[in-house]
């Protein structure tokens, strides 16, 4: 990853002994690691006349950070002179932080300063963000509500199943937002899924949603309900809307969601099939949809295994804000496990969910297929299907669209003999048309 350094030297005169003050730095756009160390000649030795050495502490720097905004991440004192800081993890007495551009601080405490003044030397190193594959599961349950499993095992469940983030999303309660999972290597985003008799929604990455109770009675009590929590933060997304049982009965058509979950579950049951018929006529009408997938876990079992589907992001780090854009943007597609199949597909820079100019030539690479697999390209204008051969896991595809309105893809296999194929992954399209920003945002 690219890395900037810059240095600093702060000399700290004997009349500042017992003072606090900052140091200011600018932090610039797109750092996912901030590491900052520190150097002082705290120790001095001494040679004696007799020949024997003394080493007596002259100097005592104490160190702590102010981000962006002047607001306090934390505090070493002099107990360390290095510390690191991530929006998941941060050292020991420091806050993990969204690392934001802008004019940061560090505090210095001036606690014993030789006679002559003392030199400290900051090193500031910035590791830049780098978009990168994540594995993860947007909708699982835990003891929060009716799952199985506390937070901390269920995460640890899905950190030993290989995802790299997931979404809890408990029925009507958020209280687990505020418990800590504390478990290495996984990224645990709050969430909610508001549970109605009418239909369910996954409220993602914001810890209170909302001030008062879930509770609502009328189409425009829950219009206001959804409203509230988009409006503090919240990604809404629209839970197996075509399911049998909970499925979203208020009209689609009257609520402003961010993404439908088109595949709840392990295997792709009809009411998946069905969303994912709806999903491609709204495509058809010019709509931009993101799409999600989740398992819906509650406990472990075959039907409904944590990460199956797994929904794999294209994100710029693995802190929540920017798995969150990623599935925003559309940056993804969902696979029946973790083990894939997997995709990447771009069209003159632009990847899965953004907007390709016109005509551009569009690259697709596919990874851990197995014999019979079937790939689907399937755009505005029809869809066309390739059949691997037995033995192919990888397979490379060029297309050049020049008069359709997006490309999205599928894989579909037969998992038993018994059963016809079903997809095995679905991807968001990649769109062409006219772009208004760098970042492939459709002009309106």
């Amino acid at each position: 990853m690219k890395q900037d350094i810059i240095t600093m030297e702060r000399f700290i005169g004997k009349e500042e002994e017992g003072i606090y003050f900052t140091l200011p730095f600018e932090v610039p756009k797109d750092v996912e690691r901030l590491d900052i160390a520190y150097y002082y000649p705290r120790f001095l030795s001494e040679q004696r006349e007799d020949g024997s050495t003394v080493t007596r502490e002259e100097n005592i720097i104490d160190f702590g950070l102010c981000s962006a905004g002047e607001n306090y991440i934390g505090s070493s004192g002099s107990d360390r002179n290095s510390i690191t800081i991530t929006a998941v993890k941060s050292s020991q007495g420091f806050a993990p932080a969204d690392i934001k551009p802008g004019r940061w601080n560090i505090i210095i405490g001036a606690y014993k300063v030789q006679e002559d003044g003392v030199a400290v030397v900051y090193r500031i190193t910035f590791t830049m963000k780098e978009r990168r594959l994540l594995k993860g599961d947007t909708h699982i349950h835990t003891l929060g509500s009716d799952g199985s499993l506390s937070l901390k095992d269920a995460a640890w469940l899905g950190r030993q199943r290989g995802l790299d983030y997931i979404i809890v999303t408990d029925h009507n309660n958020y209280a687990q937002n505020f418990q800590e999972a504390g478990v290495e290597g996984i990224t645990v985003i709050p969430g909610m899924e508001w549970t109605h008799y009418k239909g369910h929604a996954g409220i993602l990455g914001v810890k209170k949603p909302f001030e008062n109770a879930f509770c609502v009675n009328s189409l425009k009590e829950a219009r206001n309900k959804l409203a509230e929590a988009k409006a503090n933060g919240a990604f809404l997304v629209l839970n197996h809307p075509f399911c049998p049982n909970c499925g979203w009965k208020w009209g689609m058509e009257h609520f402003d969601y961010d993404a439908v979950e088109v595949w709840n579950g392990s295997l792709f049951a009809s009411s998946n099939l069905a969303c994912l018929e709806w999903w491609h006529k709204q495509l058809l009408t010019g709509k931009k949809i993101p799409v999600v997938g989740g398992s819906d876990f509650h406990r472990p079992d075959f039907a409904g295994m944590i990460g199956s589907p797994c929904t794999c992001v294209y994100a710029m780090s693995c802190s929540p804000e920017d798995i969150l854009n990623a599935l925003r943007n559309g940056n993804c597609y969902i696979t029946v496990s973790v083990q894939g199949p997997d995709i990447y597909a771009e069209a003159g820079g632009r990847i899965m969910g953004e907007t390709a100019l016109p005509g551009s030539e569009l690259h697709a690479g596919f990874r851990n297929l197995k014999g019979c697999d079937i790939i689907r390209l399937i755009t505005d204008c029809g869809t066309e299907d390739i059949v691997c051969e037995n033995g192919i896991q990888e397979w490379e595809i060029s297309r050049r669209y020049e008069k359709h309105a997006f490309c999205r893809f599928e894989i579909w296999r037969k998992l038993t003999p018994e059963l016809p194929p079903m997809p095995v992954l679905l991807s968001n399209p990649i769109y062409f048309g006219f772009s208004d920003s760098a970042s492939g945002t459709p002009s309106a």
